[in-house]
């Protein structure tokens, strides 16, 4: 039987990115650089959102953002 772990992060602290643009992007995040190809999804914790690039790309339209539903 799998133990429970427990989360090193809250749910409601992870949204999820997606590539709306026809473009490959790579988005520097804290952690390092992130290859986003596009029409794909990476789920981010929110701190991503304190980068000015993914902030900037949502703004033009590239990327959507949006929280992130758990099922």
């Amino acid at each position: 039987m799998a133990d429970k772990r427990p989360f090193t992060w809250m749910p409601t602290d992870v949204v999820v990115v997606t590539n709306v643009s026809k473009e490959n992007l790579i988005l520097n995040l804290a952690s390092g650089p992130l290859r986003l190809d596009a029409g794909r999804t990476v789920r981010l914790t929110a701190s991503a959102l304190e980068q000015l690039e993914v902030v900037a790309l949502a703004n033009v339209g590239k990327v959507k953002i949006e929280p992130y539903k758990r099922k």
